[in-house]
Parts: C-alpha cells; structure tokens; sequence
C-alpha cells in the first residue's frame, strides 16, 4: 500500500457529526413543550451521542438502542431514524459494518425520500458502502444525498462523491465535484468541509503531476484544520503533504511531515494511523539511505502493533463534535 493509500484512508473512512434530533426541525412551528415519550427519546439520544463523544462506546449504545425503543413505541418516525443514523454510525466506526448495514437499512425503510432526513440517511448509506469497499452503490448513495439536500450540507454530499470517484482514480470527476464542494463549502461557511474539498483537490493536482499545486491545496486544507481543531484531519493533511513530497523527489521533507503526522496521531490516540506512519517513514529512510533511521521506524511500527497497544481504549475513536442539524 502506498503512502498515499494510507493517508486517503484515514479520512476516507473517518467519522461524521453524530446528528442530534431538534424539535420543530422537520416543519411547522416548535411546540412550547414536548409529550412525555417524546422528550424521554430525545434525552436519551442526546445522552447517546455525549457518550461517544467521551468514547464510551458501550454506554453510547445502550442509549441510542433505548432512544430507539421509545420512538418506535410511539411510531415518531424522524426520532427513529435518528437514532438509527447514530447506531449506524456508532457501529461503523466500531468496524461492525453488517451492524452499521442493518441499522442505516431499517432508516432507509422508514424514511420517506422528501423527508428532511433523508439526505442523512443516503450519506451515511453511501459511507458504510464505501467503507464496505462497494464504490458503485457508494456513489449511487452519494448522489442520493446530493439530490435530497435541502439544507447547508451540500458541500459535504458533494465531497463525498468527490472521495468516491478519487478512490476509484477518476480524476477529473472528483475534480469536478470538488471544486463545486468547495464553492458550497464556502458560502455556507463550513470550514471543515472547505479543508476536505481542498484536500482532494490536492490529491488529484498531485495524481495529474502538478505537484506545486498539490502541495498549495494541501497546506491551505491543513491550515484550516489546525485552526478549527480537528486532529485526525491535520494528520491526514500532513500524510498527504508527505506524499507530494516524496513523489517530488524531496524525501527528507517527506520524513519531516510523517514525523508530525505520527506525532499528531499518537497524541490523538490514533494508534493504527500512527503505526503506518512509522511504517511510510521506514520506507521513505531506506530510499534516503537511512538505515539506523529506517530500522528506528519499523521497531516503533512493531512496538505499535503490539496487541495490548493497538487495544487501548479509544485508540480508534473517529469522535468528532455532534452537528446540531439532522
């Protein structure tokens, strides 16, 4: 696997916003309170996502499942289907993908396509796809989502179109997405998703030889993420930047940016990601004639892989901030 393979996967199948049901957020005017049922489903997903939010996956479940239970007993469809675009996503990023596939289903069965949610629900649909590694219904899904947003997300349904057509190497699509995402990005004031747009705009310059520009596009993406804060995206900017560098022939400054990346990983707790930085670094040093440097990275590469550290509690949280839109 290339280096870049390895960075494009750590965003690719990274997490999304855990989404958050509002009242009134499906039409009409918010009521002044809410039935007894109602509120005990919503307490219960909003407690859901702050517990995987803390990494508490298990108590994250429980809780989600019991949000679930409720809204189904009182047949209140937009709070089922919260909570299993949640359970969803909780199982995804957990690797359980059948269960990940059984909870977006049943959404999708529940879900009219003029709902509000629906977009959600055909985004999400489009990632366990593609974390299942189907690009064809991933992209179906992806552009699902796309025709159903209504709202300001439209840039990231985009994007992740964009990231479908770059995993499968067509270039010029994902170019042509993502510089309409970014456009959406921008105007709606969604950094997070500008700095993805910018990413992938920089990984295909880099794939068309426009190194330069590749290495431009990359450092403006990981800008933005140092300024808004998400770790596991800076780390992801830094390997893509490791990787234009090396496929420019400037290996040392590729090692100077798998250092960082490593760095910035094993701080956030991403033990896998920070593995596979040590192991593009072995590779990088054997090509620069490092030895001792190379044999450096792969004993920090095996010390990473032992079990009881690849293991640790939240080593491969993809947690990120809950958005407060569905």
């Amino acid at each position: 696997m290339t280096v870049m393979n390895r960075s494009l996967r750590y965003w690719m199948l990274g997490g999304v916003p855990f989404i958050l049901l509002q009242s009134g957020c499906f039409g009409g005017k918010a009521p002044s309170f809410l039935p007894e049922t109602r509120l005990r489903a919503e307490t219960s997903l909003s407690r859901g996502i702050r517990a995987e939010q803390r990494g508490d996956s298990i108590a994250a479940e429980e809780l989600l499942n019991r949000s679930l239970s409720i809204s189904s007993s009182i047949e209140d469809d937009p709070a089922r289907t919260a909570a299993l675009i949640n359970l969803a996503r909780l199982y995804r990023q957990r690797h359980d993908l059948l269960k990940a596939e059984t909870s977006i289903d049943r959404a999708i069965a529940i879900t009219n396509t003029d709902s509000r949610l629906y977009s959600e629900v055909a985004y999400e649909k489009a990632l366990i796809e593609l974390a299942r590694g189907r690009m064809a219904p991933a992209l179906e899904w992806a552009q699902k989502a796309i025709a159903a947003e209504r709202g300001d997300m439209l840039g990231s349904r985009l994007n992740l179109a964009a990231r479908v057509q770059l995993l499968r190497g067509r270039w010029k699509e994902a170019d042509e997405l993502a510089r309409k995402a970014l456009d959406e990005n921008r105007t709606a004031g969604q950094a997070e998703e500008e700095a993805n747009s910018l990413r992938i705009l920089g990984i295909v310059a880099r794939n068309e030889n426009n190194l330069d520009r590749g290495a431009q596009l990359q450092q403006e993406a990981l800008q933005i993420d140092k300024q808004i804060g998400k770790s596991s995206k800076v780390a992801a900017d830094l390997g893509e930047l490791a990787e234009t560098s090396r496929k420019a022939g400037k290996l040392r400054e590729s090692a100077t940016y798998l250092e960082r990346a490593y760095e910035v990983n094993r701080a956030g707790g991403r033990l896998r990601q920070a593995l596979e930085n040590q192991e593009s670094l072995a590779v990088v040093y054997t090509a620069m004639g490092e030895e001792q440097l190379a044999a450096r990275a792969h004993e920090a590469a095996r010390r990473l892989a032992a079990p009881e550290v690849i293991q640790q509690p939240g080593s491969s949280s993809a947690t990120i901030n809950p958005s407060s839109k569905p």
